[in-house]
């Protein structure tokens, strides 16, 4: 099992949601953590909230800015050293249908959901390379394994979480670079970014806590996918898929109530 005791990581999105949860348990595990987001007053809280636990320090950025993130990567060599754990955790959702969804909206779900991805691994991955060794975790969501009405343009940021991790996991191993590559796909998480959202019949809403765990053995496993519930995201539903035909599998979803569940969707004041 892969020990992380002495790593320096860096996770994004941890001024609300399960960024600061994953903080702590990661310098419970005995890294230095690099906290990044973009609201500076949520993250000088969740720094101040940490700071006693262990060693960490937040640097604010905007990581669909290149010259920010390159900044970013200066700032946190320079103070904590080059980062061998990497966590795109950061992500936003809109929900609603396509012809409601405003430009600006789904520009920004690309841009923060999978666009920040390529540019933070792009400009991360060196320093591991330069250390041997790396993790990176990257959040998609149960909407990147099955997509349902109102989520379009998240479940295509999603999906593309998945298709990108599973060819940057393929290159780092035909590079033999020792850099792991792990993607998330948890059901709805109560942070707030679901809020007035409906759960599916049969389906419990999950506490950051339950997914951060899973996320945290995950990586010290090595293990490509991490699902939260594992059984139906990891074998039922892309079985289903597989098994029935596409119309069928609509139908399905439909009974379950998928159809409606973002309908009443509210989601959190800022994203």
């Amino acid at each position: 099992m892969k020990e992380l005791k002495g790593k320096t990581a860096l996770v994004t999105g941890v001024a609300r949601g399960m960024g600061c949860s994953l903080s702590q348990l990661l310098i419970n595990e005995g890294c230095k953590v690099a906290m990044v987001d973009i609201d500076s007053n949520g993250l000088d809280e969740a720094v101040k909230m940490l700071s006693d636990v262990g060693e960490c320090r937040g640097f604010v950025c905007d990581i669909s800015d290149e010259t920010e993130v390159v900044k970013l990567s200066n700032d946190i060599s320079n103070s904590l050293g080059d980062i061998s754990v990497l966590v795109n955790n950061a992500g936003i959702v809109r929900a609603a249908p396509v012809t409601e969804l405003k430009e600006r909206d789904v520009a920004l779900m690309f841009d923060v959901n999978i666009t920040a991805l390529f540019r933070m691994c792009r400009i991360f991955i060196p320093q591991m390379k330069s250390l041997g060794k790396g993790h990176i975790v990257n959040v998609a969501s149960a909407g990147g394994i099955l997509a349902i009405p109102n989520l379009s343009a998240y479940a295509a940021t999603k999906f593309g979480v998945i298709g990108f991790s599973d060819a940057l996991r393929q290159e780092m191993k035909k590079e033999k670079a020792n850099i792991e590559v792990t993607y998330v796909c948890p059901n709805t998480v109560s942070t707030g970014m679901f809020n007035g959202s409906k759960m599916v019949n049969g389906t419990n809403m999950l506490t950051p806590e339950m997914v951060i765990k899973q996320i945290i053995k995950a990586v010290k496993k090595n293990r490509p996918m991490c699902a939260v519930p594992w059984f139906s995201l990891r074998i039922a539903i892309p079985l289903m898929k597989l098994v029935l035909s596409i119309n069928t599998m609509d139908n399905v979803n439909k009974k379950l109530g998928m159809w409606t569940i973002n309908d009443s969707w509210k989601g959190r004041e800022l994203q």
